[in-house]
């Protein structure tokens, strides 16, 4: 595929959203360009871990996270197919019980998640 749409015509690896039990929505981002992809395939995985292990397989194309794939793209178990659509989204949400300022064993979780995905 030369372009995010041409995925349409590829065996895609699904990932399953466990909130309502579809496969995640697939679009492309390159700075205020958002390309929605009509992905398609034969595998829907529940998890990261098998959709990278069907993906390493050779199953088909999957859309995981940069952190979960970069020692792979380093070594060339994996090719990233678009490198000029590099932006991504991953909504992460934390709640805590009542109005006050959460504990600070969660601040300080909080902060160490938002370390890392600035790392990212």
């Amino acid at each position: 595929p030369r372009h995010p749409r041409d995925l349409a015509g590829h065996d895609c690896i699904l990932l399953r959203d466990t909130a309502g039990g579809q496969p995640f929505a697939w679009e492309c981002r390159r700075g205020a360009e958002v390309v929605p992809v009509a992905a398609r395939g034969r595998l829907l995985v529940n998890d990261t871990h098998s959709l990278l292990a069907a993906c390493l397989a050779g199953t088909g194309i999957a859309q995981p996270l940069a952190f979960y794939i970069r020692d792979h793209l380093a070594a060339g178990r994996l090719v990233d197919l678009f490198p000029d659509w590099p932006d991504e989204t991953f909504p992460l949400y934390a709640f805590h019980r009542g109005r006050s300022l959460p504990p600070a064993r969660l601040r300080a979780f909080l902060d160490f998640v938002g370390e890392i995905a600035a790392d990212m």
